[in-house]
């Protein structure tokens, strides 16, 4: 099966049903080529999920299992009639009591969200639920590249194959160490990624088919992340010659912008503008200082965003510097019925020491909840925390104060990095 093929079926939410789940997923994850410890994990979270949902279902529900292979990563969507879902069991800090039969019930969706490398609910169009289940295939990392040595000029944008992106991810991890992205320390990885044509690259090689440098970038939407440019040769120029031929690239998908969250420090900055700033710790504890910088690439016709009166000003000072039309749309929590317990999003990279935290689902003790995970996170040794707030759900915008009193400030506006744009905040205990 190729890349971008999906697997669906639909069956009764009756617990004798579950086997045939089970099965549909090990039997799917195996012939897309997922090995034997990854068909097990996806299994028995699918079956955890299966289980909780046939468990509440009246007896003529159906249960909606789609699977649909990325390359690195095989996503499970469950979507069922809508239901309350104990929000809390998804957060990183959820402890389940054995004495308490109401917690142990929830203990399967717990399981579930733990078995897998990325976990979301939301509301589907026709009013249902869904539970998305993604696990990342398993790559052996690669060791760094040794005894190289790289020409001082003769490079240009060249077509490239596998092996020459394995090259290169082996280069960057050895070049740039711990700034380099995590998947560059898994050759194979980022070869299923570009595959996927969810990533591409642009790489600078000799004619002798050495590497003297290359840029990546990843598709959400109308935005594009870029990563570098990774520079290992001498040659002048050759990262505005990366940049051009990214910029060159993008311009025939359709994309609106590029960003670039932490750019190397050969960046061609006079292409770009800057989104903002923010000081991080290195992993040694070394303060530094990052420029996020923004490229716009097709014409920007605006949309309309939900803002806080608390982050207003920050937020019309961010739009103007960057010239992009926006319609801003004041929105406050006037007491309207919201579930008690949030669920947060999180995403550690251990090798950066970083965290990024979003909201899963909103709730009343959203501000607790982050304090929890805040605690939780630096009792680990992360020393960056960061807090992504989606502008266009008035429902997260409306957190703003909780995000404020846990501690995040706002620092960057990311343009249509979200279903609107994303509003970045970091955690002042960190700087």
């Amino acid at each position: 099966m190729s890349i971008g093929k999906t697997v669906e079926m639909r069956m009764p939410l009756l617990r004798d049903m579950l086997p045939v789940a089970v099965g549909c997923a090990e039997q799917t994850a195996r012939a897309f080529g997922f090995g034997k410890e990854e068909q097990l994990s996806l299994s028995l979270a699918v079956e955890e999920v299966f289980a909780f949902l046939a468990e509440k279902a009246n007896g003529d529900e159906t249960l909606q299992l789609a699977w649909r292979h990325g390359g690195y990563y095989l996503e499970t969507a469950c979507i069922s009639p809508p239901r309350a879902l104990p929000t809390k069991v998804f957060n990183m800090t959820a402890r389940l009591a054995l004495e308490d039969e109401d917690s142990l019930a929830d203990m399967g969706l717990l399981l579930a969200a733990r078995k897998v490398d990325h976990f979301k609910i939301g509301r589907e169009k026709d009013g249902g639920m869904g539970i998305y289940l993604t696990l990342e295939k398993r790559y052996p990392q690669a060791a760094p590249e040794s005894g190289t040595v790289i020409p001082d000029s003769g490079f240009g944008l060249s077509p490239h194959g596998r092996e020459e992106m394995k090259r290169f991810a082996r280069l960057a991890t050895t070049c740039y160490r711990d700034a380099a992205p995590a998947f560059c320390r898994f050759p194979g990885k980022l070869v299923d990624m570009v595959s996927s044509g969810e990533y591409d690259a642009v790489l600078a090689l000799d004619d002798k088919g050495n590497i003297g440098g290359g840029f990546l970038w990843g598709y959400n939407g109308k935005m594009a992340e870029g990563y570098g440019p990774y520079i290992f040769s001498g040659q002048d120029g050759l990262a505005a010659v990366l940049v051009e031929g990214a910029l060159e690239k993008l311009a025939r998908t359709g994309v609106l912008c590029l960003i670039i969250r932490q750019p190397t420090r050969q960046i061609p900055a006079a292409y770009f503008e800057p989104l903002g700033e923010f000081n991080s710790l290195a992993p040694d504890g070394t303060p530094q200082g990052h420029t996020a910088l923004y490229r716009q690439i097709e014409e920007d016709n605006g949309m309309t965003v939900f803002t806080h009166p608390h982050i207003e000003s920050f937020i019309r000072e961010r739009y103007k510097s960057l010239a992009l039309p926006r319609q801003l749309r004041p929105t406050v929590y006037e007491g309207e019925r919201r579930l008690p317990d949030s669920a947060i999003s999180t995403h550690v990279d251990r090798l950066q020491t970083t965290a990024t935290l979003s909201i899963l689902v909103a709730g009343d003790d959203v501000q607790d909840n982050l304090a929890k995970h805040i605690a939780a996170l630096r009792n680990e040794g992360i020393k960056n925390i960061f807090f992504e707030l989606n502008l266009g759900k008035a429902e997260e915008v409306q957190l703003v104060p909780a995000v404020l009193g846990a501690g995040f400030k706002p620092r960057l506006i990311l343009p249509w990095a979200g279903c609107g744009d994303l509003a970045v905040f970091s955690h002042s205990g960190g700087e």
